[in-house]
């Protein structure tokens, strides 16, 4: 009996020392916007670290990390977060053409890491592949979006949060001008979190 609870207690060990092993090699947030990698791996790493992360357009892992970070900036406390945005190729929605020409690109990984001052915002963005940020823009206000799509959409509602300069404009706004022809219709904007679901 003896020797049976000793086994037990070893395996236990074994197991705590192994989960806080794989915990060590796991960065954190901040590690984890500078580290250079595939996709798949940043994607498990995002996912073993206090990031958020968005799979197509859908949250998969950090709500809570995002809530805790959304619930200080509306304080007007200083705060970070990291996002990480993967992306695949759907064969099925785009053109046969298209997806010769971009398969070997997909899939693809992409940290945002947000800041907030008390005053601004400011966002760089990292393609994981990649060792330095592509873009860095700094943003005025953080807006909050929800609503519903038409019924003939693949998601029926979306949560979205944009920075951008403008405290009054709509998601509505914003996506006339994306998809508009017209010059200046376009407003500066960059979309951090978005999930979509049924």
């Amino acid at each position: 009996m003896k020797r049976a609870i000793c086994w037990v207690l070893t395996a236990l060990a074994v197991a705590g020392l192994a989960s806080c092993a794989e915990r060590q090699r796991q960065p954190d947030a901040d590690a984890l916007f500078g580290t250079v990698c595939s996709a798949d791996d940043g994607l498990a790493m995002a996912k073993g670290a206090d990031a958020v992360v968005i799979e197509g357009m859908c949250l998969t892992a950090g709500g809570e990390v995002w809530a805790a970070f959304y619930e200080k900036v509306s304080r007007g406390s200083p705060a970070s977060v990291l996002c990480a945005r993967y992306y695949t190729l759907d064969r099925e929605r785009v053109s046969e053409e298209l997806y010769e020409q971009e398969k070997n690109d997909y899939p693809k990984l992409f940290f945002y890491r947000l800041d907030y001052d008390g005053t601004a915002y400011t966002v760089k963005i990292r393609q994981s592949t990649e060792r330095e940020p592509e873009t860095e823009d700094a943003y005025r206000c953080l807006l909050h979006f929800t609503g519903s799509t038409p019924p003939t959409a693949l998601w029926r509602k979306y949560d979205y949060y944009v920075l951008t300069d403008d405290p009054d404009v709509t998601w509505e706004d914003i996506e006339a001008g994306m998809f508009s022809s017209q010059l200046g219709a376009w407003i500066r904007h960059c979309a951090v979190y978005q999930n979509q679901y049924d």
